[in-house]
């Protein structure tokens, strides 16, 4: 068995791994007073990632190749806010496009691109919550231009909550309104919500 860390051969400090599952936890630990994570698995030369790599957990390692990459965490939280910055900037130019098409009555191209936009935005939520828990740091302790982050997300959650009002009722003027009039809103709040975790990061390398 040989278990490779970003190229360099490891042996676990405590006890032996007997599965991935056990050498993933052990190696976790290690990395953890560093300020490092896991960021790739390799088993066999095959790549596992999502619910091969749950899967793969319980497999026993002896006799295989195992190699992990790593990297820091402010390293991966500043990857993670530069998608999701490009992904909502993204979207702030697809709601004026989606209100046009309903504006000229072709609804169901309209729906159908404002499917992908909402579910877009929902994995930017699912993504923060990842972003905040790899940075140990919690939404009520975050501001976003003076006002609680907490009280930004709920404006959010509450516009979405007017979509989807408009949407179930079929009323596509109120919809293409909103994301015309009311949406630049939430980008400008989303980019601040950004703003604020990579503040975290800059502090946390600042070591404050």
């Amino acid at each position: 068995m040989a278990i490779l860390v970003d190229e360099q051969v490891w042996e676990p400090a405590s006890v032996a791994a007997t599965t991935l599952g056990e050498a993933l936890g052990l190696l976790q630990q290690e990395l953890g007073p560093a300020g490092k994570v896991i960021i790739k698995v390799q088993l066999d030369g095959a790549d596992l990632a999502g619910a091969e790599l749950v899967a793969a957990r319980a497999q026993t390692i002896a006799g295989r190749a195992i190699v992990f990459s790593t990297t820091s965490q402010a390293e991966l939280a500043q990857r993670m806010i530069g998608r999701l910055a490009a992904l909502v900037e993204y979207l702030g130019t697809q709601h004026p496009q989606i209100a046009k098409l309903l504006e000229q009555g072709q609804s169901s191209k309209a729906l159908e691109q404002f499917g992908s936009v909402l579910s877009a935005w929902q994995q930017i939520q699912q993504s923060y919550g990842s972003l905040l828990t790899l940075l140990h740091t919690r939404l009520e302790d975050l501001r976003v231009r003076e006002i609680p982050a907490e009280q930004v997300l709920a404006d959010f959650q509450r516009q979405l909550q007017d979509i989807s009002q408009a949407v179930q009722a079929n009323d596509l003027v109120l919809l293409a309104d909103i994301l015309q009039y009311e949406m630049d809103s939430a980008v400008a709040n989303w980019t601040g919500l950004l703003e604020a975790a990579l503040g975290v990061v800059e502090n946390q390398g600042n070591g404050i």
